[in-house]
């Protein structure tokens, strides 16, 4: 409710209590005048509540039409500041805009001159980039089937290799096994056979006559001066000759391409022993003179 509306209010039902309280004193002669008056006593104070209250109503609302126009103050005020903000930001934005466009016309005016370079540019170097680029490509593309194509070699190449390196070392299995079985019955022929000279006297077989000589002597071991290339053999056995009288016999246990290294087997005298210069023989299975 106005407020202007509640005094209008408030006035009439001041006006109303002095014209009832005049009412009440000029009826006071009736003679039922108590019980009226006593009932008018209680309207007033009913009507003085209600007045009290309207009262209060409306000093709540001033003290909220106060709040109210407080906020409503400071919320003008606050817009009275934002829109001087807005009037400052509006003024810089056009001094903004207005540079801009000077700017914007100077580099219109600069760039002018270069319309033709851009266009001589494109034709002379970005036309070009990009042919080369499709010719690049084109090529990457031709590189890499090539590539697939010869890695699709390489790896039959590779499989066609681990087969054969497969046969290849099943051969070179079956190579090294044959190489030891030749081996070992070369050992044996040549250990049998120098160890069976009654044999080989039956048979005529006492291998080609080798002359050497004594490189050295130590121990039970020496050396002579003839070797693989010669006809010496393993285990093969020599005769140890100093003088033209058989001093030793020897066993041939290795052999190289120049030299041999043998063993003593025998000694005609067990005082006389091989030296060096000492003349060797291929033995030849006969009989020789009783040992002393």
């Amino acid at each position: 409710m106005h407020t202007v509306t509640k005094v209008f209010v408030i006035i009439n039902l001041v006006v109303c209590l002095i014209l009832s309280q005049y009412v009440w004193v000029s009826m006071a002669g009736n003679v039922q005048w108590r019980e009226k008056y006593q009932n008018e006593r209680d309207a007033r104070h009913r009507d003085k509540a209600s007045l009290e209250q309207a009262y209060n109503q409306l000093l709540a609302q001033r003290a909220a039409n106060q709040q109210s126009m407080a906020q409503n103050s400071a919320e003008v005020a606050a817009l009275n500041a934002t829109k001087q903000a807005l009037e400052a930001w509006k003024l810089e934005a056009e001094q903004t805009r207005d540079d801009a466009r000077t700017a914007a016309d100077n580099l219109k005016t600069a760039v002018e001159p270069f319309a033709r370079i851009s266009q001589d540019y494109n034709e002379q170097v970005v036309d070009k980039l990009q042919r080369t680029v499709g010719e690049l490509t084109d090529r990457k593309s031709q590189v890499f089937t090539d590539r697939g194509d010869k890695l699709l070699k390489v790896a039959q190449r590779h499989n066609d290799y681990a087969m054969k390196h497969e046969d290849y070392r099943r051969i070179e299995t079956y190579l090294f096994l044959e190489t030891e079985e030749l081996e070992d019955r070369l050992d044996r022929l040549a250990r049998y056979r120098w160890l069976r000279p009654d044999l080989q006297r039956d048979l005529g077989d006492n291998g080609p006559v080798i002359f050497a000589s004594v490189q050295w002597v130590t121990g039970n071991s020496l050396q002579i001066n003839k070797g693989r290339r010669d006809g010496v053999e393993l285990h093969q056995k020599f005769t140890i000759m100093r003088g033209g009288s058989t001093i030793a016999v020897v066993d041939v246990v290795e052999v190289q391409n120049e030299t041999a290294e043998c063993v003593i087997v025998d000694l005609v005298k067990s005082s006389v022993k091989p030296t060096a210069k000492d003349e060797a023989l291929t033995r030849l299975f006969m009989s020789r003179a009783t040992r002393k």
